[in-house]
């Protein structure tokens, strides 16, 4: 494959990185009370309620995307470094370049996609 796609990916891959790294974390690990900043929800709505809990279990969602996420790009990086980029994962067949520009993080190719 083309170094110079390599060169691309990895930029793209590094970029990526850092704005999944700069993303403040939000603690999850603190009270609904503490969250909402009350200091009980006794006297909240129970419908106010329920929405700032579909609020945190969304972000919580989201946040375990993002970090799914650094890790395949963290894992892309690694195989630049050790050479063995732009290969699939199960069948060891080099992945298309202009997949590989569109997905960088992808380690597989348009035959085994649905393996991600």
């Amino acid at each position: 494959m083309n170094k110079s796609i390599w060169k691309e990916c990895q930029q793209k891959l590094e970029r990526r990185r850092d704005e999944l790294l700069s993303v403040k974390e939000i603690s999850y690990h603190r009270s609904l009370e503490e969250q909402v900043g009350e200091i009980t929800t006794y006297d909240q709505h129970p419908g106010d309620m329920g929405t700032e809990l579909y609020e945190r279990e969304r972000d919580m969602a989201l946040e375990e995307h993002k970090e799914q996420e650094l890790i395949r790009v963290e894992k892309a990086l690694d195989k630049i470094k050790k050479g063995n980029y732009g290969l699939c994962s199960v069948c060891g067949k080099e992945i298309q370049k202009d997949r590989l520009l569109a997905i960088p993080d992808t380690p597989y190719c348009i035959d085994h996609a649905d393996e991600l």
